[in-house]
């Protein structure tokens, strides 16, 4: 009886434990979007020496087409357009366009920890990734789950990740992002997660390439709003010299 009795109270837990693929498609279905629009405050520490920027944005279709504009002063007009795989820079001073490719992907965008590599990074994990579900663990308080990533195609931005999922939102509260050879190369961690329009939404993200002495990046959004009317020719080379 006493066995039964066991079985009984374990197998409702066994069906409706959640894999580390069902926890990534979650992660991967609330960072999907048709439109979206954002204002974001951009800081960049390097040792003592900071640095404020602020920028405007567009995305459509989950991020394959992105449009963003640099406010502040020091950068104002100052502009970046990414469709799918591409990625193009327009300079105010020399009133050029500029591709951005090749090696240059690997630079941090206006001098900071976030790589243009980072910015193009719109796939669906699990197409990139084999997920296995780790075990769970506190981050600043909160239970997650941790989930391992190991890159499975040639061209993932990674060779491996470890993401700590909020049980309770389909949010990362902490990511770990290795090379080849299982160096860490990079943290990302996200803070003040709000729900908008269904989503869960951070509005903070901390940055850190480690690679690099005391170094920060954090991007705090002002505002973010999903499924706006935006203009295809927002997402057009003709549309960065206007």
């Amino acid at each position: 009886m006493k066995k039964w009795l066991i079985f009984l109270i374990l197998v409702p837990a066994f069906l409706f434990a959640e894999t580390g693929l069902q926890i990534i498609r979650k992660l991967d279905q609330n960072r999907g979007y048709g439109t979206q629009k954002y204002s974001v405050k951009m800081v960049i520490q390097k040792g003592k020496r900071t640095q404020v920027k602020t920028f405007t944005g567009y995305g459509m279709e989950r991020g394959d087409k992105s449009y963003m504009e640099f406010t502040n002063p020091e950068d104002k007009g100052v502009k970046y357009l990414k469709i799918k795989d591409e990625l193009w820079i327009y300079l105010p001073e020399a009133d050029d366009i500029m591709k951005i490719s090749g090696h240059m992907l690997r630079q941090g965008m206006m001098g900071s920890d976030l790589s243009y590599e980072d910015m193009m990074r719109d796939e669906e994990l699990e197409e990139s990734y084999d997920v296995k579900l780790v075990g769970s663990e506190k981050i600043r308080g909160v239970v997650c789950h941790k989930v391992e990533l190991i890159a499975k195609v040639r061209d993932a931005l990674y060779a491996r990740q470890v993401i700590y999922v909020d049980k309770k939102k389909p949010v990362a509260l902490k990511m770990e992002l290795y090379a080849r050879g299982d160096r860490l190369i990079k943290t990302m961690e996200q803070f003040n997660v709000k729900t908008i329009q269904g989503r869960a939404v951070p509005m903070k993200i901390e940055i850190r390439d480690m690679r690099r002495k005391d170094s920060l990046t954090t991007l705090e959004f002002v505002s973010v709003a999903f499924d706006i009317k935006v203009s295809s020719r927002v997402f057009t080379t003709g549309n960065l010299k206007r």
